[in-house]
């Protein structure tokens, strides 16, 4: 049986990080399930999943991954979500929650504490601030328990976002994919860079 491992890498952006931790996994014989890699200049994060031998504990295999990364200055996190195993995620529909407005401090804070009070969590999401009119635009990817009413969550998500001044929509993932592909950073920066 293989034992699974996030690992998480932050660092400098620097040519041949990703070379280094996945040589790393080669030699301990790791395989690769799902990679994230994210830059936002001058900085990097790399995110993996992958499954090990029973005999790579969480020591060797963060041990062997710090000792071939060392030259980028990447700090590396281990966690084995086998340890998690106790937290469990309801059904769930998938959604995008657009969100355009003017750029004020706590937006984001005021947002995902209402998504939180509402119970829904956040999957993904990307946001920019637009120089050009001191704006800002935030695409979150959302799972929405089937428990709950749609109608509600979203009454008080857009009364909460007028509030405060803010433009949102929200549909669901199938019509984000088919309306611009899916990709949240194109997505947003569709709005922000023109």
């Amino acid at each position: 049986m293989a034992r699974r491992y996030i690992i998480s890498l932050t660092g400098a952006n620097r040519v041949g990080v990703l070379a280094a931790v996945t040589t790393a996994l080669d030699e301990l014989r790791g395989n690769l399930w799902e990679a994230n890699i994210s830059v936002m200049q001058p900085f990097c994060s790399i995110l993996l999943a992958a499954d090990f031998p029973d005999d790579r504990t969480q020591d060797v295999v963060s041990d062997h991954i710090r000792d071939l990364c060392r030259p980028y200055g990447v700090e590396v996190r281990l966690s084995e979500p086998a340890a998690e195993s106790g937290i469990l995620t309801p059904p769930s529909n998938k959604y995008v929650l657009t969100v355009r407005g003017s750029d004020n401090p706590g937006m984001l804070r005021m947002l995902s504490g209402k998504l939180a009070e509402l119970r829904v969590d956040i999957r993904n999401l990307y946001a920019e601030r637009c120089e050009r009119d001191k704006s800002f635009s935030l695409e979150l990817e959302l799972a929405m328990p089937l428990s709950l009413d749609f109608a509600r969550v979203s009454e008080q998500l857009f009364a909460r976002c007028q509030e405060v001044g803010l433009n949102a929509t929200l549909e669901p993932f199938a019509e984000f994919v088919a309306r611009c592909g899916g990709n949240l950073r194109d997505s947003v920066r569709a709005t922000t860079r023109v």
